[in-house]
């Protein structure tokens, strides 16, 4: 079966970055019909008709989240790009910022229109260099050719898209946070409510979205809402999904599949199966912060349904694990990295990230105790309790590998596994 093109329709393209290669193939066509000849609501009655949901993990839908910034009466009104793709194991963006950023601002001046908002911004995490680069050059493009500015396409409506760039921290993918790193602010995140619709950047309502989001946003007004819902599979789906495959497996790289491909299809139908003829042991369908599935659940949906099994989709980073690799070295990994990028704003975090690494040393190193396991529990209940996300999720690769391969931490007790060095 064919990938479904949607969001990476244009990456193939010969400098499929530029302007012109954009335009070539009827890039902006439809941001220009939004402006001209629709009305803000016709544009979000159709993206809320398409279903599209957010793809940066959330699912939360779309036109919905523009209907109530658009309703909010406070102004000015702001639209923003999340690209702080800072999930290991996660690369759906990059790509799209590197070999088609006019994609997805195409997606945000539609979204600006929608939402009645003259200013946006597209926030780039600090590693992404050369994506910023792509991106500074295409929005100058557009400003030359009228597409960004003073009476973009020729109409009365002004529209600045500004670029700003992270410092290099996993918690400003976080909305809130990455709205106070984007002011000049520690990028902590905040307390909600208010939500970003009403209180966002500059406490001002905001529509903020993730790069490939928006990416499907000019599809959908030029295809309709039918077509979109028609391009998934699984129940309460619509659209296509670009995962991205890495680890132990044949062929890594992007996949655009219909939303709610299962991960056999993806692991061996586009990824080719475990490399070098190992067998699969385990894999995570949603970057660090998932919890890992055995080959039993191989044919479970890569949707937000997957959270029946004590799991997440987030941004579609699957990491393939072969019989080679240890379950508690690869948690002990995930939880070193949770360690590092805890913001420290709150106590179960900034304690509960420390401690899960402590005790997975001491497992690994053959220190452990049977009552290790059950602490790792209990300082998972606790974190679940975390102010935002990133602690509400960094326990789950630790606690998930527990419940899945509790047999593999006893043999590390039990000294029938080779104890790191």
């Amino acid at each position: 079966m064919p990938e479904v093109l949607v969001v990476n329709r244009n990456l193939q393209k010969e400098n499929s970055w530029l302007l012109d290669t954009y335009r070539r193939d009827g890039g902006y066509a439809q941001a220009e019909r939004a402006v001209r000849e629709s009305t803000p609501e016709e544009v979000i009655e159709t993206v809320t008709a398409a279903d599209l949901k957010g793809r940066g993990g959330a699912f939360f839908p779309t036109g919905m989240k523009w209907k109530f910034v658009r309703a909010d009466s406070n102004t000015p009104r702001y639209v923003v790009a999340n690209g702080d793709e800072s999930e290991p194991g996660t690369y759906c963006n990059r790509f799209l910022l590197e070999k088609d950023p006019h994609g997805f601002i195409e997606g945000m001046i539609i979204a600006a229109f929608a939402i009645d908002a003259h200013t946006g911004y597209i926030y780039i995490r600090g590693e992404y260099g050369f994506a910023a680069e792509r991106v500074r050059e295409a929005l100058h493009e557009c400003y030359v050719a009228g597409i960004l500015g003073e009476g973009i396409f020729g109409t009365d409506y002004k529209l600045d898209i500004i670029l700003r760039r992270g410092a290099g921290a996993y918690i400003c993918g976080e909305e809130t946070a990455l709205f106070n790193s984007l002011e000049g602010k520690r990028g902590n995140p905040r307390f909600k409510p208010p939500f970003p619709t009403n209180s966002g950047v500059w406490s001002k309502p905001t529509a903020i979205n993730n790069i490939e989001t928006f990416a499907c946003v000019a599809p959908i007004l030029e295809h309709g809402a039918e077509w979109f819902k028609g391009l998934a599979v699984g129940k309460g789906n619509a659209g296509t999904k670009v995962y991205c495959l890495s680890g132990n497996v044949q062929k890594t790289g992007l996949f655009e599949l219909p939303l709610g491909t299962t991960a056999r299809e993806l692991i061996f139908d586009y990824g080719g199966g475990v490399a070098d003829g190992r067998t699969l042991k385990a894999f995570k369908p949603g970057g660090a912060s998932a919890a890992v599935l055995t080959p039993d659940l191989l044919d479970v949906r890569l949707d937000p349904s997957i959270i029946q099994h004590e799991t997440i989709m987030g941004t579609g980073g699957c990491i393939v694990l072969d019989d080679t690799v240890s379950i508690v070295e690869s948690a002990y990994r995930d939880a070193l990295f949770f360690e590092e990028e805890s913001c420290g704003f709150c106590i179960p975090c900034r304690q509960g990230t420390p401690n899960l690494v402590q005790i997975l040393e001491r497992i690994l190193q053959g220190e452990g105790s049977m009552a290790d396991l059950d602490l790792l529990e209990s300082i998972g209940e606790s974190m679940a309790s975390s102010f935002c996300g990133l602690g509400q999720f960094a326990y789950r690769p630790v606690v998930g590998a527990l419940h899945r391969f509790r047999d593999e931490f006893e043999g590390y007790i039990r000294g029938e596994l080779p104890v790191s060095a």
